[in-house]
């Protein structure tokens, strides 16, 4: 991740610097991407590079915990302005999820620079670690660059934050759930659904209508039930 002084820079600076590497990242796969090239789009030096990051893995590593810490953020602010009114959560989310991964080209970055299946195990491991699952790429680990134990940790930790952030938003004496386990169960079939709307998207090439229509027809099993009487 990066480090102390690069949080500190100008927000436009950092925007530079981000769509620099999403620029090159999509351009070319991982091991090919130049870090000269990130530097030069950026406007900054290399010695300045390597004063924010690592290497260029460290930098793919920032650009998915930026977005997702995005949606993070919007999972919470929706939660608050909806006054913890659970159901229109899930669809909302699937909405903004889709729409932020367009807008930085994440489904484009996933598909160069780590190959076709990225983007899902990324989302299946932090954006489902807000249920308790972490995000560490995997070469990122080949590399050596983390511990495992260590990440575990470091990402179930934060992810538990988030989670009892939103449960204690959600209303949930509308909801047929006893306690934040209940809620924890319940969130991950809104995640799972919402994982499998977007690879059928992206990696299936199902329609986006349709695929919604899909994925609001599985809410209604999880709100309603699927048995009779």
């Amino acid at each position: 991740m990066p480090t102390e002084r690069f949080y500190h820079l100008p927000e436009e600076k950092k925007r530079m610097i981000r769509e620099a590497a999403v620029k090159e990242f999509c351009r070319v796969p991982l091991d090919k991407a130049s870090i000269n090239k990130i530097v030069q789009n950026a406007d900054i030096s290399r010695g300045s590079f390597y004063t924010y990051f690592r290497d260029k893995e460290d930098v793919l590593e920032y650009i998915f915990e930026d977005v997702i810490s995005q949606v993070q953020n919007f999972c919470i602010e929706f939660l608050t302005q909806e006054k913890g009114e659970f159901w229109r959560f899930p669809k909302a989310l699937l909405e903004y999820t889709i729409h932020i991964c367009e807008n930085n080209k994440m489904f484009v970055l996933s598909q160069v620079a780590l190959g076709n299946r990225t983007m899902m195990q990324l989302l299946q491991r932090k954006i489902g670690g807000m249920m308790g699952g972490p995000f560490c790429p995997k070469k990122i680990l080949e590399k050596g660059k983390k511990d495992p134990a260590v990440c575990l940790e470091q990402y179930r930790d934060k992810a538990d934050l988030t989670l009892q952030r939103l449960y204690q938003l959600t209303d949930c004496s509308k909801l047929k759930i006893n306690d934040f386990e209940d809620f924890q169960e319940l969130f991950s079939l809104c995640i799972l659904n919402m994982i499998m709307t977007i690879g059928e998207i992206y990696q299936k090439g199902v329609e986006k209508e349709v695929a919604v229509k899909s994925f609001d027809k599985r809410i209604r099993f999880i709100k309603y039930g699927a048995a009779k009487g």
